[in-house]
Formats: C-alpha cells, sequence, structure tokens
C-alpha cells in the first residue's frame, strides 16, 4: 500500500542523511492562521486557511482541521483534516469541498510522507486508499526540492523551506482535495506557496498568525 523511492549513497565511516524531518513541516500544533495573496491580481480576495478550536483523537493521533475560506466574503472553500505525529508518517483523514460540501474521510487515512518521518529530495511515497463515498483513490507524495530562501510578504527571513507535491491521480490539477497540489513549506508555520486545486495561480502568504501550544 505503502511505497517509498529512495536512492541512498552511504561511504565509510560517514553516517547517513537520514532525512528531513516533515513533521516540522506540516505542523498543526497551538492556534494559527495564515493569509494569503493570489499572484493573479485579478483575484482581489484574500485566501484564509485557519485551525478549528475543535479536534479529536484517532488511533491515538490528534486531528485537526484546517479550514479555507474566502477572507473576503468568509465563504468557505473547503476543509482538511490533518495529523502530525513526530517519527510517523503525515496523515490526511478527510476533506470537504464547499461550505455544504459533504465529509469525506479515507479509509485508511492518506500517508503522504514517509513513515520513518524523514525524506530526501527526490523521494516519492505512492498511496491507495479507499473513501466514505467508496471510491478508490492512488495519490503520490514528492519531495521535490529544497528550497533554501522562502521570504513572504508576512515575513522576509524564512529560511530552509522544502517543496513538495501531493497528487490525487485524477490528471486534472485543477479539481481535487484542497491538501493536493504544490507546496512550499517552512517548518513550525506550514505552507508559504501554494498552487492548489481551483486556481492556476500562486497563493502567497501576506499574514500568520501563530500561538505555540507551548505559550
Amino acid at each position: 500500500m505503502l511505497l517509498l523511492l529512495t536512492i541512498a549513497c552511504e561511504t565509510g565511516g560517514t553516517q547517513p542523511y537520514a532525512g528531513t524531518k516533515m513533521s516540522d513541516y506540516f505542523a498543526f500544533d497551538g492556534n494559527r492562521s495564515m493569509t494569503y495573496n493570489n499572484q493573479d491580481t485579478t483575484i482581489d480576495w484574500q485566501l484564509r486557511v485557519e485551525k478549528k478550536s475543535q479536534t479529536s483523537i484517532v488511533d491515538g493521533r490528534e486531528v485537526v482541521t484546517m479550514e479555507y475560506t474566502n477572507a473576503a466574503t468568509n465563504e468557505v472553500l473547503g476543509a482538511v483534516d490533518w495529523s502530525s505525529v513526530t517519527g510517523d508518517a503525515v496523515m490526511v483523514h478527510g476533506y470537504s469541498l464547499g461550505a455544504t460540501g459533504a465529509a469525506i474521510t479515507f479509509d485508511p487515512p492518506v500517508e503522504i510522507t514517509d513513515s520513518n518521518d524523514a525524506m530526501r529530495q527526490g523521494d516519492v511515497v505512492e498511496f491507495e486508499t479507499t473513501d466514505s463515498t467508496g471510491a478508490a483513490w492512488a495519490f503520490t507524495s514528492t519531495f521535490v526540492e529544497s528550497v533554501p530562501d522562502c521570504p513572504t510578504t508576512a515575513q522576509d527571513d524564512f529560511k530552509q523551506c522544502v517543496r513538495f507535491t501531493i497528487d490525487d491521480g485524477d490528471g486534472d490539477a485543477m479539481t481535487g482535495p484542497l491538501f493536493t497540489g504544490d507546496i512550499t513549506l517552512v517548518a513550525a508555520y506550514g505552507p508559504v506557496y501554494m498552487i492548489i486545486p481551483g486556481w492556476e495561480t500562486e497563493w502567497d502568504l501576506t499574514q500568520i498568525d501563530y500561538t505555540s501550544s507551548e505559550d
């Protein structure tokens, strides 16, 4: 069900590079809300992605909901249910589209990163699952590259981002759950740039409100 493609090289006397800890980048702790502008200037509203206050526990993992809204009208565009645990795969448990869209759950949850929580540039994870409507899915997640500098309007000194893609296998980048697409993430804060279904152009982070669980 889960396939990780990795090319590893080791030299004598050198500790092998374990990989990038992906749970640091797919972070959902504390209270968090992000606002994005689209690079298409004809889109004159902002996208808000906000963690909902209510969470749940599924198989010992905390599942959080990230809701996507039009910040100008407060129209709900969709939501994604995530869990991220240090040392394990980042998972998507379900999603919805639109304000009245039915909640769709995955069984088993989609594992979008390596189960050891360590991926290298170029690594690919393939995962097949079925959703609550009976539809079959075949996801492909790729750690495309490391991005040394990733400045945004929200903060111009972000460093050490990762570019990550998630393909839902339907062959149409304009449709699908809002967790798929081409995403650049920074540790602790999450997505700073996103090309997600419904838009051909990139959403760029302009504001972030984050309070960690320890604060």
